[in-house]
């Protein structure tokens, strides 16, 4: 009985603990770490679950999984967009995503595109192109949560729109 106090003891400080640096996160931040936190205690709880014999031992296997196979789409879905799931050699694309990031595409952005892209009419000033583009990279920046890939798309665009206006 003791035992098991002391381990449930051990598991909350160590969720309080995971709690308190993530709140030293940056906001946008700190969904991923909680998402991450709620699937690992999953995880843990099915292979807990399965190793006292209350829930059948597929059920750990997959629950003690969970966390990989998460990672695993999460990655695939990333590479997916940005077009790199299409190699002829799965094994080489593969270890070249592992190595460095995936090359940006090479497909060129016409000037209908960019500006569905920053949300503008064709008749669109130079002034409201540059602020719809600090808007939108003030939204979509990776470093403010957003991703590589919708931030060069948005950079695209401008530099499309604005290099058809001759600067």
């Amino acid at each position: 009985m003791i035992i098991r106090l002391l381990f449930a003891v051990l598991i909350l400080y160590g969720i309080y603990q995971f709690v308190k640096t993530v709140q030293n996160k940056p906001a946008n931040q700190r969904r991923g770490y909680y998402v991450s936190l709620v699937v690992g205690l999953a995880a843990a709880a099915l292979v807990l679950l399965s190793l006292t014999g209350r829930v059948p031992w597929i059920a750990g296997l997959i629950g003690g999984a969970l966390p990989f196979v998460r990672q695993y789409i999460l990655k695939h879905i990333y590479h997916r967009l940005n077009g790199n799931a299409g190699s002829n050699n799965r094994e080489q694309g593969s270890q070249q995503d592992e190595q460095a990031p995936p090359p940006r595409p090479s497909t060129s952005m016409n000037k209908s595109q960019a500006l569905a892209v920053l949300g503008l009419s064709a008749d669109a000033s130079n002034e409201e192109i540059i602020a719809a583009h600090r808007k939108l990279m003030q939204k979509f920046h990776p470093d403010r949560g957003g991703n590589d890939f919708l931030a060069s798309q948005i950079n695209d665009a401008k530099d499309v729109l604005l290099g058809k206006r001759g600067r």
